[in-house]
């Protein structure tokens, strides 16, 4: 079946909307909706899949250049759309869904929420022609430094390396959630209260899973299946480079797995004709984590 998101051209935020569009048109069972608006009052939409008791979180382009990453999770919930329909025309004719057990499908078990464009406003300074070093959003805040984990410590780093004001990356704003995007993430987590979260960026094929000493419970077990399904390695993050992330503000918030998913090799932004290679190792990722369970 030929999939409805184009991947042989730029993803602007106007791509993304068109996308939206046309999935929650063809699938019902796929739910959107707005949870906040950027600096440039644009929407920054979820998309809600599923109906089971605990919430999952995955969030892709926080960083603008990184935007490739758009349409790794859109597609991924056209996918997982596909997937879950037959169960949903059944509920719709009036079979009621059946109490999840440990054994149903995911679309029993979980409520996937996907943010596939965090940055709508830096997205399309890079895809319009715009610095291909542009990771900020509209005004110049790196939005994955924004968040109230360690961000004195990642704004002392920063600053030492040069990054004091608003640019095209790094600097961390004047202080912590003080960007509209960051403070919708933030909110609309504490709203879903999330098991796990993912977090798509480039590049690298790693993926980080832990922040500082902390060590939720199932994490490391979980980092290890994740990087089985996908052949990504599992790594630390070099202490000058963590801090501030949305990653880091959930697991020291939560205390649950979070993950920061690097997909891809190159320089960033890596070009859309990588989509194919990075899809086919990053969806088992994404699929495996729908099958993570907790004992709490």
């Amino acid at each position: 079946m030929k999939s409805l998101v184009p991947t042989n051209i730029p993803f602007t935020s106007g791509v993304f909307e068109k996308c939206v569009q046309n999935l929650t048109e063809k699938y019902p069972c796929l739910d959107a909706k707005t949870i906040g608006t950027s600096r440039k009052g644009q929407p920054i939409c979820a998309l809600t899949l599923g109906h089971g008791p605990d919430s999952y979180m995955y969030n892709a382009a926080h960083h603008a250049n990184e935007w490739i990453t758009a349409p790794i999770l859109i597609r991924f919930a056209e996918d997982m759309a596909q997937e879950m329909s037959p169960a949903w025309q059944s509920w719709e004719n009036g079979n009621e869904p059946r109490k999840p057990t440990a054994n149903s499908p995911w679309y029993e078990r979980i409520t996937l929420h996907l943010i596939p464009m965090v940055n709508p406003d830096g997205v399309d300074i890079v895809t319009g022609g715009g610095p291909r070093e542009w990771k900020a959003n509209a005004i110049g805040v790196d939005l994955n430094s924004n968040y109230p984990a360690g961000w004195e410590l990642a704004r002392a780093h920063k600053f030492a390396s040069g990054y004091t004001s608003p640019g095209p990356r790094d600097y961390v704003g004047p202080a912590p959630l003080s960007e509209p995007e960051s403070m919708a993430m933030a909110a609309y987590t504490k709203l879903i209260n999330p098991l796990l979260t993912l977090s798509l960026h480039t590049q690298g094929e790693v993926i980080y899973w832990r922040y500082a000493n902390y060590m939720p419970p199932g994490a490391e077990e979980l980092a290890i299946r994740l990087s089985n399904a996908s052949g990504y390695e599992r790594e630390d993050v070099p202490d000058k480079s963590s801090h501030g992330g949305y990653r880091d503000w959930f697991i020291q918030e939560f205390n649950r797995p979070g993950y920061t998913i690097e997909c891809g090799y190159g320089e960033s932004p890596l070009p859309i004709s990588d989509f194919s290679d990075i899809y086919k190792k990053v969806y088992p990722l994404m699929r495996e984590a729908t099958d993570y369970r907790t004992s709490g």
